[in-house]
């Protein structure tokens, strides 16, 4: 029972609290680490995203160690002194932690496995790869545990397939993928699986109905009863994952002809809409919320803006009113918006539309098929048809809708 251990570390905090130590590296660097230690042979290291490390772990550190697995968790951010953002994870010394993956080892750890979530992900696969390249007739690292992992290559534009970081596609260690249904990347399991797989991974998915993304490092107040359950039992789940990695035997460790190095830069786009040169027709039918088949068809002769959202997205919810004051700038006979809901149920949305003023339009996409279909990446994504239904301009990321630039965008294909 999880509230029994939740009472026993009450009782014995001293021994599970995390250890922090620093890790003086050849380099002259040093990483901090924070250690949750236990009796067992395991050692599970936790890597940071993108955003860095936070404390979202720490309960589930300290649950493991009651239960014999040691878990690590590395602050790179603040070890090499750089800000949490997309290009962080690049910037981090490799030989520094193949030098910590050595000391691990000589700890008497017999199984290694990497943690990590959106972009960490890459970071994780590099490591592994460098390491068994040193050391190709090793069998310490056993797999990889990832939570949404990010492995597109920049910011896909609407429409584009996206490009794969190439790391991704040479990793031969097993892969546990855990996939809320409220991320962008429950809808590109398949891909992401398939990518993987490339470079002999073995692939296991595991799909989190009713969750949020990012559950795994948010404050347990921010987090719905499906998400707090997932998280209570992520121990468990993690368990499970480290059983199924050990029943593999992975092939050679892949080497990269070339490691191509590129940077994810940030950048900021004009609050405008953008051309769009990608397929001029996409078809699309769904249902709406009252289980009628709407097709795009229905639309000729209207103007039609295409808004994909879900209501866990931030962005989403932030644009939705200027989306409801754009409608109404427009006679209905002349222009259209349509929502596409992404993956979540007509309860779900009902009750959001009576919090939120939101009188449009909502198709349903539970299975993703037009997110997949339309070129879908990442929440909000627009895309603004003429009268002929010819896509012409699209826009990724959140916008007010009701600005004058847009408004004449629109108007002129009115």
């Amino acid at each position: 029972m999880k509230w029994l251990l939740s009472v026993w570390m009450l009782f014995s905090i001293t021994i599970h609290a995390g250890e922090k130590f620093e890790l003086k590296l050849n380099s002259g660097e040093s990483i901090s680490v924070d250690a949750y230690r236990a009796d067992g042979d395991t050692l599970y290291i936790h890597l940071p995203s993108e955003r860095g490390l936070g404390k979202g772990y720490v309960a589930t550190a300290q649950q493991m160690a009651f239960e014999g697995h040691t878990l690590w968790a590395l602050d790179l951010h603040s070890s090499y002194m750089i800000a949490p953002r997309r290009s962080s994870i690049d910037k981090f010394n490799t030989p520094d932690l193949l030098e910590l993956i050595n000391y691990s080892k000589n700890q008497g750890f017999k199984n290694l496995f990497f943690i990590a979530s959106g972009r960490g992900a890459q970071l994780a696969l590099k490591i592994a790869n460098q390491w068994q390249l040193k050391n190709p007739n090793a069998n310490y690292l056993k797999g990889h545990i990832f939570h949404s992992p990010h492995l597109i290559y920049g910011k896909p534009k609407l429409g584009d397939e996206a490009q794969y970081v190439d790391i991704a596609q040479v990793s031969n260690l097993p892969v546990y993928l855990i996939l809320p249904q409220y991320g962008t990347k429950y809808f590109r399991a398949e891909e992401i699986v398939n990518i993987l797989k490339q470079g002999g991974s073995s692939v296991f998915t595991h799909r989190l109905k009713g969750v949020n993304g990012g559950f795994h490092m948010r404050n347990e107040k921010d987090l719905s009863k499906r998400s707090l359950k997932a998280k209570d039992n992520l121990d468990d789940t993690y368990m499970l994952a480290s059983n199924l990695l050990l029943s593999i035997n992975p092939p050679g460790p892949s080497k990269l002809k070339q490691i191509i190095q590129k940077s994810n830069k940030i950048s900021f786009s004009d609050p405008v809409l953008k051309p769009y040169t990608q397929k001029q027709f996409i078809s699309l039918s769904l249902n709406n919320l009252t289980d009628e088949v709407i097709n795009l068809e229905q639309y000729k002769g209207k103007v039609v803006l295409l808004n994909f959202w879900a209501s866990w997205c931030k962005p989403c919810v932030k644009e939705i009113p200027s989306l409801v004051r754009l409608s109404n700038q427009f006679d209905q006979q002349d222009f259209q918006i349509i929502t596409i809901n992404v993956g979540e149920s007509k309860q779900q949305i009902k009750e959001f539309m009576q919090k939120v003023t939101f009188d449009l339009p909502v198709l349903l996409d539970h299975a993703g098929v037009a997110v997949r279909d339309w070129g879908v990446y990442a929440y909000p994504s627009n895309f603004l048809l003429d009268k002929n239904g010819v896509i012409r301009y699209g826009y990724r990321g959140a916008l007010e809708w009701d600005g004058p630039n847009i408004i004449n965008t629109i108007r002129q294909l009115l």
